[in-house]
């Protein structure tokens, strides 16, 4: 999204992107981790934190979860809201089609566990939606509801779900209310058809 908003390169299907795409998306980004765009690259929600909190970096991307952990730490991160939208992400349980017996069953209770409404308000204390919000809103106090799902401002300091500060009295959440969040996607994370190529393309910008 940054490569086509800055006039670097256009794709056809941003969610479906072709080899050749990819090959010059890589070359893009192998021509700015040469510049020193780059200071590093996470490969946890911890290392993400730390990397923000040493002062490694000024921006980054970043999981929600990270995010409320700096603020507990009183350093003072936000998401972006870009005008170009945003990358959505979404973990969706899938059941084998060779499930049987009694793994079919347990399988099923534990994914309808999941949506039950407990496990949606506990995620959302970290800031991430689950795909049937109006179950987990009686788990939420009022003024949990109205900032994570409504935009609104928070009416007190909010804690995450392992009791630290994770939202400052009067913060508004970046990019606004659920409703208005989920209409600022413009590309979802998708397995691709070249899904295996663009890792490999990955791994070699990497190490390169």
């Amino acid at each position: 999204m940054a490569a086509q908003a800055s006039g670097l390169m256009r794709f056809a299907d941003i969610g479906n992107m072709s080899k050749r795409e990819l090959d010059q998306l890589f070359d893009i980004l192998l021509e700015l981790k040469f510049d020193g765009h780059f200071n590093g690259f996470w490969n946890s929600v911890p290392e993400s934190v730390e990397f923000m909190a040493n002062g490694r970096v000024v921006i980054e991307s970043m999981f929600s979860p990270a995010v409320s952990a700096l603020n507990a730490r009183n350093i003072p991160v936000v998401f972006a809201a870009p005008k170009e939208g945003y990358r959505g992400w979404h973990g969706v349980m899938c059941l084998s089609a060779a499930t049987q017996g009694i793994n079919k069953d347990v399988a099923y209770e534990y994914m309808n566990w999941w949506l039950s409404g407990w496990p949606g308000a506990f995620i959302a204390r970290q800031g991430y939606y689950i795909s049937n919000p109006e179950r987990s809103k009686p788990y939420l106090a009022q003024d949990e509801w109205d900032y994570w799902y409504m935009g609104k401002p928070a009416a007190k300091a909010l804690t995450g779900p392992d009791g630290r500060l994770s939202v400052p009295q009067g913060d508004i959440r970046t990019g606004g209310s659920y409703t208005k969040r989920m209409s600022n996607v413009v590309v979802w994370n998708t397995v691709m058809p070249t899904y295996e190529y663009s890792l490999q393309k990955w791994y070699e910008f990497i190490s390169a």
